[in-house]
């Protein structure tokens, strides 16, 4: 997307560099944070840290080890499809549009979602507690 808005190559992969460098920010000054916080609500929706708090509320909404095992298994099979199979389906909906507009549509209605789905997984409730 860099390159086509015009940007050499070198200029975008320093950018794409320093962006990752930025996602990673909110995960290593979160992760101490999030298990002493009763409720992650609020941090699930306002922040890049999506990764790492998708990881805390396997052990946090898991009552016992093997609801962990379950729920683990099916966020990271689930999360390493999507991580798999996007960029390949963004690329073909780029090249079926002719533009970027509906693959970063799509992209904002997915964080959309990530942020409403986190403010429901972010409630301070575990797995099979009444």
């Amino acid at each position: 997307m860099i390159t086509a808005a015009g940007y050499d190559a070198a200029y975008a992969g320093s950018l794409h560099g320093l962006m990752q460098l930025a996602t990673a920010v909110p995960g290593i000054l979160l992760a101490p944070v999030i298990a002493r916080m009763k409720d992650q609500r609020l941090l699930a929706c306002a922040t890049g840290a999506a990764m790492i708090l998708g990881l805390a509320f396997i052990s946090l909404r898991a009552a016992e080890s093997h609801q962990a095992a379950a729920l683990s298994g099916m966020a990271q099979c689930v999360g390493y499809l999507l991580a798999a199979f996007g960029p390949i389906l963004m690329g073909a909906l780029h090249d079926l549009a002719g533009s970027w507009y509906c693959p970063l549509l799509l992209c904002s209605l997915c964080a959309g979602v990530m942020g409403l789905l986190g403010i429901l997984c972010g409630a301070d409730r575990q797995i099979g507690a009444g």
